[in-house]
């Protein structure tokens, strides 16, 4: 991070900025346009748990009819089984909803290093409630992203230490 608060990437470009939030977290601010998804990580080696945070996220539908939306959050193995699920509560007719989900996923200290976590954003449309997935983010072992693996790294060197991205979001067509 240089003198300015601004993260750099590999390359020395600043693919976003970076900032510290309101409760005093590192976290860099989201691009504007595709979907994005704010989340924490916090890995408690004592414990054996990873904490994971659904912060919120950004331009989700479109703004003349908001969507309703929630959040998925699989814990997998190295085989890509699911070890267990969490769902955030869903938030109505919101672009940018608010969701402040906290949850913890058990991974042993041996199976930390090769467990994922993939968020899954969906909205809810129609009166008959059908359920659309507009995409996800893999995180950990089986990363979708360079920068859901560096995510991933942080927190594992994080000693405890919570660390909030933006994540864009992967449609499920890709």
């Amino acid at each position: 991070m240089n003198s300015n608060g601004i993260s750099r990437g590999h390359n020395g470009d600043s693919r976003r900025s970076s900032m510290v939030d309101a409760t005093g977290r590192f976290c860099s601010q989201p691009m504007r346009g595709s979907p994005e998804i704010l989340v924490g990580l916090c890995y408690d080696d004592k414990h054996e748990v990873v904490s994971v945070s659904i912060e919120k996220a950004s331009s989700l539908g479109a703004d003349v009819a908001p969507p309703d939306s929630f959040i998925r959050i699989i814990a997998l193995d190295e085989f890509n089984g699911e070890l267990m699920r969490h769902k955030t509560d869903t938030v109505k007719h919101n672009t940018q909803p608010v969701y402040s989900h906290h949850c913890t996923l058990k991974f042993s200290k041996d199976k930390v290093e090769t467990s994922t976590v993939r968020v899954e954003v969906w909205t809810v449309t129609g009166m008959l409630k059908r359920k659309h997935q507009v995409g996800s983010i893999s995180i950990g072992f089986a990363s979708s992203t360079p920068d859901a693996n560096e995510h991933w790294q942080q927190m594992m060197q994080g000693a405890g230490i919570t660390v909030a991205k933006w994540h864009a979001i992967q449609s499920p067509d890709a």
